[in-house]
């Protein structure tokens, strides 16, 4: 009995439910039942929306405004750079290149017993990081901090190619 409680106890709580495009298209017969728009044609209505404001964030470097007051997803750039704090240890904020660090330690025992990684300049944005955030500080729903976005890899890469290109640049990240 005692056992049992101690592994409740440190139990992660947390709700993990996700919703697709079926149960939106439900949801949606279920209040306009005299619709005639079929589940295909609904989910190609969604799937044009979703690339409109991918391309909008990826490709022009806009930020989206979610409707309902449910927030916004920008694009924020930070500044990487290696520090020397004031107890004299070096604070790198550069992201680790692992298929480089991975193939280094392969070929390098003492590299890796060293755990020495091999990290991103990032020389052609100016050593700066650039991140999608999900802005929910100004939503009007409850329970925000259970809701999250996950990004798609397409979305990623698009918006990757645009930062390599030039084509796009975002606000500067102070914090």
């Amino acid at each position: 009995m005692t056992q049992m409680m101690k592994e409740v106890q440190h139990r992660i709580h947390r709700s993990k439910i996700d919703y697709g495009v079926n149960d939106y298209y439900r949801n949606y017969k279920k209040k306009n039942k005299t619709s005639t728009i079929d589940r295909k044609t609904y989910g190609n209505v969604i799937k044009d929306f979703n690339s409109f404001l991918r391309d909008n964030l990826s490709l022009r470097g806009r930020e989206v405004v979610l409707p309902n007051k449910m927030g916004r997803i920008e694009l924020k750039k930070t500044k990487t750079e290696v520090k020397i704090a004031s107890d004299g240890s070096i604070k790198n904020s550069m992201a680790v290149n692992w298929k480089e660090t991975i193939k280094l330690w392969n070929e390098s025992p003492i590299s890796k017993e060293k755990k020495t990684k091999i990290r991103f300049t990032n020389e052609h944005t100016n050593s700066y990081t650039f991140r999608i955030s999900y802005l929910k500080a100004r939503a009007d729903y409850k329970n925000k901090t259970i809701y999250s976005i996950k990004f798609n890899r397409t979305l990623r890469r698009t918006l990757s190619d645009s930062i390599f290109k030039g084509k796009i640049d975002a606000f500067v990240n102070e914090y």
